[in-house]
C-alpha cells in the first residue's frame, strides 16, 4: 500500500483536473435573455423610514443593484420574475414582480441570529435567551482547517479556548484548555459531550458529522455537568435526517505537506570551524592541526568540500486526504443520516503515515405523536506507523554534517564520522517501527416522550468502547540494537476500555400570562467504566526474522498488567425564569457520588445561580438608543468539581516482594509509599462570571466582553510524609489555585451587499493563573505561606514556572571576573545576574534564581472572511504573546547545545577573542560552559497565519445542469507562517518532537 501512495494521488489529482475542465466549459456557456421591463420601488423599515443600501436582485440570476439614500431603486427584469431584497439586520423578503412596475418593500428587524438554536446543558435555546458563557463554532469554520484533527480546527475560534499541539505527527491530537489551569494532579482537560454521550476524546468525531458545537466556559453552564466540568465542557451535535427526497453531500481534499523551522544548524565549515575553536580553548588559545581536531572522515569531507544536509535525508514531501461521503433522507415518521469518512497521510517522516476510516448512522423512527426513538451509532478503525521519531530528529540535528553517510556497499555507516557519540540518524528510520491500532465504537439509543403539555422525558442510554494495540520494534540493526551486541527489542501493548451511560431526562415548560415563562429540568444519570492494560516489554531479542512476535525468545521479558473500574451517580435540576424576555434567572445544582474518593467523602454538591437583564428589549431602549439594537448584561455565580484521573488514590498501595525459601521463590508484599485517605474528595472551582453581550447598527457589529474569576480549593496534592510511618507519600485535599481573566469577541459584517460581503472577527483573551496556598505551613515563621521549592511551587506565582539562575551576558577580556568556588571563570564564559553582589560572587540558589512564569500573557485571532460573486476568501491569524519555553538544543550536550565540537546543534554567535559580541558563550572541547542551562529560556510568543482558503461556488445554471444542488471547489492552506523567536519546528514543542507540517490542499464539495 506504501509504495502506491504517489501513484494514488497522481489519479486522484487528473481527475480532479477533468472534473474543473468540464465544470469551466459548464460555466462558459451562454443562455438567450428574455425580454426585460424596469421595475422601480422604495424599500422601508417597519418604522417606514427609507433603507438605503439595500440589495435588491433577480433570483436565479446576477443581475442586481443597491436603493439609493432614500431607498429608491431600478432595475431591468423579465415580467414573471422574482426581486429579493436583503440588508443587514433585516429579514431577507422576496416579491414577485408579476408585471408590476412600481413597489414598495417593507423589511422587518432580523431575529435570525438570535433566535439561532443552540446546545446548553441537557437541552437547547434560543441564542437570545441564553444567559451563561456558552461559545458557538459554526460547522463550516471548523471545516475549513486542512486537518484530521478537530481540536486544531477550534484554534482561535473562541475567546477562552487554548488549543495547543500535542504531536504533529499523522494522526496526532491537540490539547484543550480552557480559561486556565486549575489542578495540578488532576486532569485540566474539558468534557466532551456528543449527543449526550460522555466521550474520550474531540477526534471520535467526524468534523463533517457536526451540526453543532458549543463550549461552556463558566461554572453555571457547567455545574449541570458536575463531576468533570471544572475545566470546561464542549457539547457537540451530530447531524439528523431531514423529511425530504435523499441527499448526498461530498466533501473531499487532497495535498502536500511540508516543514518549515526557525533555526538553523551550522554547516559543514561552520562546524569544522567551531571544533576548531573548541580544541584551540582548551590548548591555551592556540589553534591545533586540523590531522589533531578531526577524524579521517571528517577531514575527507572537509578536503572535498562534500558536506551532509541531515534534514533533507530524514525529511519529505509528505501527502494527506480526507474525503467524506453523507446522505441524509426522511419522510415524517422516519428520518437518517449515514457517513462515511476515509483519512490518508504519509507524514514528512519517512516510513510515518495513518489510515483511519470513520462510519455513522443517526435514525430518529417517530413511533406516535408522544414518542420518538433514536439511534445513534458511530464506529472508527484508524492504523498508523512510525520510526522512533524522537531519536531521529535529535540526531538529524545535532550529527556532524562531517563524513559519509553510506558504507561502499550502500549500507548505512553506522558512525558516520567516526565518532562514537554521533550514530547515524537514517538507521532508525528504516530499522524502528510503531504500529499503532485504535477501534472506538459508540452507540447510544434514546426515546423522546411527550407525556404531558410542556412535560416531556428522555431515556438516553450508550456504551462507548475503546480498543488500542501497539507493536513496537527495534531491529538489530537499528542504533539501539547495534549498542545491545545486535539483538533487537521493542514492546507489544493492549488497551481497551468500556463505558456505559443511563440517563433520564425530564423537561417541563409551563408559561404564565404570556409573559412569564418557566422551565425545569431534572436528570437522573449512571456511569461506569472499565479499564485494562496489558504491555510486554522484550530487550536482546536474537532475531529480526519475526520482528516483535519472536519475543518469546527474548532474552529478558517484563510484562506489565494492569486495570481499573469507575462509577457515578449524579442527580441535577435546574430552574429557569423569564420574564418577557427581559429579566432572566436561573438556579440549578448537581449531586454526584464517585468511587474513585474516599469512604468519607464520595458525594460533592455543585450549585449555581445566575442571572441576566435584556436591556435591550426595554422600549427606552429601542426609542432613545436605537443605534444600540442589542445589549444583554449577564451574571453567573457557581461551583464544578474535579476528580483524580486514575482510581484507587485513596488507598494504600502495597509492593510486590520476592524471597527465595527452600529454593523456591514465593512473592509476598509489603507496604507500598501511598497512605490511604479515606477523606479524599472533589476539588472544587468556584466561579463567578460578569459578561456583555452587545450589538449595534442593527447587528452590523456584535460583540461579547466577559470577565471572571475561578477559585479551586481542595486541589489534589501529594503530602510527604515522615518515612518514620512506612508511608512516604499521601494525596490529599490541599491548597487552592486562582484564575481570572479577561475575554473579548468582536465580530463585524462591514459590507453585505448582494455581489459582495466582508466580515471582521477578533477575539482576545487574558487569563491570569496564580497559586493560593500549597501545604498551609509557615515553618521559618515570616508570616508568610512557605513556598514548595522542591515542587516549583511558589505561592503568588503560576502552576507552571521556571526557577533558574539568569544570564545577564559574557564575560570580556580585561574585565574583572569573580572567583567562584568549585567553578573558574574566563573570558567567553556566562555571566550571571547577582541580586545582592555585596554577598559574594557565588550564585544564591535562593535570591538569585529567578521564576519565569510558563504561561502566556494572552492569546487571540483576527479573522477575515469575504464573498464576491461566486468567490468566496477566508484567513484567521493567530497569535499567542508573552509565554517563555525551555530549549534544551541550547545547552543540553545530548541535544548538541554545549559547543563542544562533537555534536552539530542550533547554530549561534559564540564569543571568540576575534569576535567579543558574540552573545553565546566560548566553545570548549573537554566540558560544558558553566551555567549554559541559562540560555535556555526563550521568549515563544508567535503570530502565526494560521488558516487561508479560497473558494469558488458554481453558479445555480451550472448546478442545474449537472443535477447539484451546490458546489464548491476551494485551496486552503495551513500553518502557513509562522513568526517567532523560539527556534524549533514549533514555537509549542521541542525539537525532537514530530514537526507540526505546513499543509496546502486542494478540495471539493458537492451536494447532490
Amino acid at each position: 500500500m506504501k509504495n502506491n501512495k504517489p501513484e494514488k494521488m497522481l489519479f486522484l489529482g487528473g481527475n480532479y483536473l477533468k472534473l474543473v475542465l468540464m465544470l469551466l466549459m459548464c460555466i462558459l456557456s451562454t443562455n438567450m435573455q428574455a425580454q426585460e421591463n424596469t421595475v422601480t420601488g422604495k424599500v422601508v423599515d417597519n418604522k417606514g423610514l427609507p433603507l438605503p443600501g439595500v440589495n435588491v436582485h433577480v433570483k436565479g440570476s446576477t443581475k442586481g443593484t443597491q436603493t439609493d439614500f432614500d431607498g429608491n431603486f431600478s432595475i431591468n427584469t423579465a415580467p414573471k420574475s422574482i426581486l429579493v431584497f436583503s440588508f443587514i439586520g433585516m429579514d431577507e423578503t422576496s416579491v414577485d414582480v408579476e408585471n408590476k412596475k412600481n413597489l414598495k418593500v417593507v423589511l422587518k428587524e432580523s431575529s435570525q441570529a438570535l433566535d439561532e438554536i443552540i446546545v446548553v446543558g441537557y437541552g437547547t435555546k434560543k441564542k437570545s435567551d441564553v444567559i451563561s458563557s456558552v461559545a458557538s463554532v459554526k460547522p463550516g469554520d471548523l471545516t475549513k482547517v486542512a486537518t484530521s484533527d478537530v481540536g486544531e480546527m477550534l484554534r482561535g475560534k473562541a475567546a477562552g479556548v487554548q488549543v495547543s499541539l500535542n504531536d504533529g505527527g499523522p494522526g496526532s491530537s491537540s490539547s484543550i484548555q480552557i480559561r486556565g489551569k486549575k489542578s495540578i494532579n488532576g486532569s485540566n482537560e474539558p468534557i466532551v459531550i456528543a449527543d449526550g454521550i460522555v466521550i474520550g476524546n474531540i477526534n471520535d468525531i467526524n468534523a463533517n458529522d457536526i451540526a453543532s458545537l458549543e463550549i461552556l466556559k463558566d461554572a453555571a453552564a457547567q455545574s449541570v455537568y458536575g463531576a468533570r466540568a471544572s475545566n470546561g465542557v464542549i457539547l457537540i451535535t451530530t447531524k439528523r435526517g431531514k423529511t425530504g427526497k435523499a441527499k448526498i453531500s461530498y466533501n473531499g481534499f487532497s495535498g502536500v505537506q511540508t516543514v518549515n523551522r526557525n533555526f538553523d544548524v551550522y554547516s559543514g565549515e561552520e562546524f569544522a570551524q567551531l571544533k576548531r575553536e573548541a580544541y584551540r580553548t582548551s590548548n591555551n588559545g592556540v589553534y591545533r592541526p586540523d590531522n589533531q581536531v578531526f577524524t579521517p572522515l571528517e577531514l575527507q569531507s572537509i578536503q572535498s568540500g562534500k558536506y551532509i544536509d541531515w534534514e533533507k535525508l530524514v525529511l519529505r514531501t509528505g501527502v494527506t486526504n480526507n474525503h467524506s461521503l453523507s446522505v441524509s433522507s426522511g419522510t415524517d415518521k422516519m428520518s437518517i443520516f449515514s457517513s462515511i469518512n476515509y483519512i490518508n497521510t504519509s507524514g514528512v517522516v519517512p516510513n510515518s503515515d495513518y489510515d483511519k476510516v470513520a462510519m455513522r448512522v443517526n435514525v430518529d423512527q417517530r413511533v406516535t405523536d408522544w414518542l420518538k426513538i433514536g439511534m445513534n451509532v458511530s464506529l472508527q478503525y484508524s492504523e498508523s506507523n512510525r520510526p522512533n521519531v524522537g531519536n531521529i530528529l535529535n540526531n538529524a540535528i545535532n550529527t556532524s554534517p562531517l563524513g559519509q553517510v553510506y558504507n561502499e556497499d550502500g549500507s548505512f555507516r553506522y558512525l558516520p564520522g567516526g565518532i562514537q557519540e554521533t550514530p547515524n540518524p537514517l538507521i532508525d528510520v528504516y530499522e524502528t517501527t510503531t504500529n499503532e491500532l485504535n477501534r472506538n465504537d459508540i452507540m447510544n439509543i434514546f426515546l423522546d416522550m411527550n407525556l404531558a403539555k410542556g412535560f416531556t422525558y428522555k431515556l438516553n442510554a450508550s456504551r462507548r468502547s475503546w480498543n488500542y494495540k501497539a507493536r513496537s520494534f527495534n531491529s538489530s540493526k537499528s542504533l539501539s540494537g547495534i549498542a545491545n551486541s545486535g539483538q533487537g527489542s521493542g514492546y507489544i501493548r493492549f488497551q481497551d476500555n468500556v463505558e456505559y451511560q443511563l440517563s433520564n431526562i425530564l423537561h417541563y415548560n409551563l408559561n404564565v400570562a404570556e409573559k412569564n415563562h418557566f422551565n425545569l429540568t431534572g436528570v437522573y444519570e449512571i456511569t461506569s467504566s472499565e479499564y485494562n492494560d496489558f504491555r510486554n516489554s522484550a530487550s536482546r531479542i536474537p532475531s529480526d526474522i519475526l520482528g516483535i512476535y519472536g519475543l518469546e525468545s527474548a532474552f529478558l521479558n517484563t510484562p506489565e498488567i494492569g486495570g481499573n473500574e469507575r462509577s457515578l451517580v449524579s442527580f441535577a435540576g435546574k430552574l429557569e425564569y423569564d420574564f418577557d424576555n427581559k429579566y432572566y434567572f436561573t438556579v440549578s445544582g448537581r449531586a454526584d457520588g464517585s468511587s474513585v474518593f474516599g469512604t468519607n467523602n464520595k458525594w460533592g454538591f455543585f450549585p449555581a445561580v445566575n442571572a441576566a437583564w435584556n436591556v435591550s428589549n426595554e422600549e427606552f431602549m429601542k426609542e432613545y438608543v436605537p443605534v444600540l439594537s442589542n445589549l444583554k448584561l449577564r451574571a453567573s455565580y457557581g461551583k464544578v468539581g474535579n476528580q483524580p484521573q486514575n482510581p484507587y488514590q485513596s488507598m494504600a498501595t502495597a509492593t510486590q516482594r520476592d524471597y527465595i525459601i527452600n529454593g523456591v521463590k514465593v512473592s509476598g508484599y509489603v507496604p507500598g509509599t501511598q497512605l490511604s485517605n479515606p477523606d479524599l474528595k472533589w476539588e472544587t472551582s468556584t466561579q463567578l462570571n460578569l459578561a456583555a453581550d452587545f450589538g449595534l447598527f442593527k447587528n452590523r457589529l456584535t460583540g461579547t466582553v466577559e470577565v471572571y474569576n475561578t477559585d479551586t480549593s481542595d486541589l489534589l496534592i501529594y503530602e510527604t510524609l515522615n518515612a518514620n510511618t512506612g508511608y512516604t507519600l499521601k494525596l490529599s485535599n490541599i491548597g487552592k489555585v486562582n484564575n481570572k481573566g479577561l475575554e473579548v469577541t468582536l465580530n463585524g459584517d462591514l459590507i453585505k451587499k448582494k455581489d459582495f460581503r466582508l466580515n471582521l472577527g477578533a477575539t482576545f483573551t487574558k487569563n491570569k493563573n496564580s497559586i493560593v496556598s500549597i501545604y498551609g505551613k509557615d515553618a521559618d515563621g515570616d508570616g508568610r505561606e512557605d513556598d514548595a521549592v522542591g515542587n516549583l511551587w511558589f505561592i503568588g506565582k503560576p502552576i507552571d514556572v521556571y526557577y533558574r539562575y539568569k544570564a545577564v551576558g559574557i564575560y570580556q577580556e580585561g574585565e574583572n571576573i569573580p572567583l567562584v568556588t568549585g567553578t573558574t571563570l574566563y573570558p567567553g564564559d556566562i555571566k550571571l545576574w547577582d541580586a545582592d553582589p555585596s554577598n559574594g560572587a557565588n550564585p544564591n540558589p535562593d535570591q538569585d534564581r529567578v521564576i519565569t512564569s510558563k504561561m502566556p500573557d494572552w492569546f487571540g485571532t483576527f479573522s477575515l472572511a469575504l464573498e464576491y460573486k461566486q468567490f468566496d476568501f477566508s484567513a484567521d491569524i493567530y497569535t499567542v504573546q508573552g509565554i517563555t519555553r525551555d530549549n534544551p538544543f541550547l545547552y543540553d550536550y545530548v541535544r548538541g547545545g554545549s559547543l563542544r565540537g562533537v555534536k552539530n546543534g542550533i547554530k549561534q554567535n559564540y564569543w571568540t577573542p576575534e569576535n567579543p559580541g558574540g552573545n553565546w558563550p566560548r566553545p570548549r572541547d573537554g566540558n560544558d560552559p558553566p551555567y549554559i542551562n541559562t540560555l535556555g529560556l526563550q521568549d515563544a510568543s508567535y503570530i502565526r497565519l494560521q488558516n487561508v482558503s479560497v473558494g469558488f461556488k458554481f453558479p445555480e445554471s451550472t448546478l442545474k445542469s449537472l443535477g447539484l444542488t451546490n458546489m464548491r471547489l476551494y485551496v486552503t492552506g495551513s500553518n502557513l507562517v509562522t513568526l517567532t523567536d523560539y527556534q524549533s519546528y514549533s514555537p509549542e514543542k521541542e525539537i525532537y518532537d514530530y514537526p507540526e507540517p505546513v499543509t496546502c490542499v486542494i478540495g471539493l464539495q458537492v451536494g447532490f
